[in-house]
């Protein structure tokens, strides 16, 4: 507790919440001689979500809208965060709760529309377990849209339960597309610190799709076409968005920027 009142009150205030948390963890991980902590539930995760796939598949031949359903279904993963809270709450009743609920900000539309005029899409992944939804997601897209080149980003190394390639590999992600890291161990992207083949693919997609807070907290003041899919989990972003907490967004950067509250 004292080495983090220290770290944090050090921290650059410029940081993004993910930011400043990376080198948090990075004391713990130092302090503590275990370099992912959050490995055993991470693999609990990815089991439990893994259970859920074949129900959301039957369901998904049942929907008019396939790719809305699995644009819901990956968003409610996005409730798997330990960083947020301790007890996350059940997945499963999670997902029948956002499955029945109307995005707070719902570009979907959009977000067809430029999946549909796109050659090439990157996915940044956030959670371990959500990650399983991902890949639901992955194939519904390419599916829908057999003519894409989507790649999926995991994190480059552990960070809180964000997914890391061993992850991608335990839920099948890399049968369903390529997966490659960011190249860094931090809860977001900060581009600049990421890996150059990563870097090639941010720059050369036509759209990014990217999970989860943590990847909104670093990416929202970009000039890329990208899309946010999260779950509003505390009162920073809630306030920002105007979104009651729990609410899933489904946000184009482009579309949304100048139309939030400002924070």
């Amino acid at each position: 507790m004292r080495s983090a009142a220290y770290i944090l009150g050090d921290t650059d205030l410029s940081f993004s919440p993910p930011e400043a948390a990376a080198v948090l963890y990075d004391r713990i991980k130092e302090l503590s001689g275990v370099e992912d902590p959050f490995l055993e539930l991470k693999r609990q995760s990815n089991s439990k979500a893994l259970e859920l796939l074949p129900g959301l598949r039957e369901e998904v031949r049942k929907q008019e809208d396939a790719l809305f359903y699995a644009l819901r279904a990956a968003i409610a993963g996005n409730i798997i965060d330990f960083g947020a809270r301790a007890d996350p709450g059940d997945l499963e009743d999670n997902l029948a709760r956002i499955l029945e609920a109307e995005p707070f900000i719902d570009h979907g539309t959009l977000m067809r529309r430029d999946l549909k005029a796109a050659s090439r899409v990157l996915l940044v992944c956030d959670n371990a377990g959500e990650i399983a939804l991902d890949r639901f997601l992955c194939e519904v897209i390419l599916q829908e849209f057999p003519h894409l080149d989507l790649t999926a980003a995991v994190r480059g190394g552990p960070a809180i339960n964000d997914a890391l390639m061993e992850d991608a590999r335990e839920v099948g992600l890399d049968d369903v597309c390529e997966v490659i890291t960011t190249g860094m161990a931090m809860a977001g992207v900060k581009p600049e610190m990421c890996s150059p083949l990563f870097m090639d693919h941010f720059h050369a997609a036509d759209m990014i799709i990217a999970k989860g807070q943590g990847n909104f907290e670093t990416l929202d003041r970009r000039d890329e076409n990208i899309f946010f899919l999260f779950q509003v989990k505390c009162a920073c972003v809630s306030n920002h968005l105007g979104a009651i907490e729990g609410m899933p967004v489904i946000w184009s950067l482009r579309e949304g920027r100048g139309k939030v509250n400002a924070s």
